[in-house]
């Protein structure tokens, strides 16, 4: 009903890492998945804040877009990516800083609108892991976000966030979070679709 495709969605989301010049698993899909898997649960389960869901999402895919297009373009990723000038560092600072924000804002209207049926249903496990849930994303979120800024202001060159290179390093000691953070999603959305997928779905 949804929360399936938002699974794998996240999996693409927090495993985006790159293995030389190849992304392995490239959030440009993550975000689509979280898209589609938005328009699949509003269906089901008529809720205001799951029918939100699909805005930030869809902002999402874009800003994932114009990553590719500077990455792509000679004349954009000579000017944009290149880590010591001051519009790398703010075109770097301004991107981490909205994804973190969508994201954020996205996870919050997902854990609040699955915290509000479960009420109705009087599922307290779900109600709690729901919120719960949503304090841990918005935790790593933040510190996430901190530190890929703190690393691109102190930056002396390019910073890669990639398997084998020197970024790597520099969230190595996020890496775990990383895992447990999707282990915790995961079961929040598979308690929710168990919750939720027996019933029919709501009418307007």
């Amino acid at each position: 009903m949804g929360f399936g495709t938002m699974i794998v969605g996240f999996f693409f989301i927090f495993f985006n890492f790159n293995l030389g010049p190849v992304n392995i698993f490239p959030d440009i899909i993550g975000y689509i998945l979280l898209y589609v898997g938005a328009g699949e649960v509003s269906r089901h389960v008529k809720n205001s804040n799951f029918e939100i869901l699909k805005k930030p999402s869809l902002l999402l895919v874009a800003l994932s877009v114009l990553g590719i297009i500077v990455k792509y373009s000679d004349v954009l990723n000579g000017a944009l990516n290149q880590g010591l000038t001051v519009e790398s560092k703010l075109y770097s600072i301004a991107t981490i800083f909205l994804t973190a924000f969508l994201s954020i804002f996205y996870f919050f209207h997902l854990a609040k609108g699955i915290k509000e049926e479960a009420g109705k249903l009087e599922h307290t496990e779900l109600d709690e892991k729901a919120e719960k849930t949503f304090k841990l994303y918005l935790t790593f979120q933040a510190i996430g976000a901190i530190v890929f800024i703190g690393a691109t202001l102190l930056a002396k060159g390019s910073v890669t966030y990639q398997l084998g290179g020197e970024g790597f390093f520099l969230v190595f000691g996020l890496l775990a979070i990383y895992i447990y953070l999707f282990i915790q999603v995961r079961k929040m959305l598979k308690l929710a679709n168990n919750t939720f997928g027996s019933a029919e779905p709501n009418q307007p």
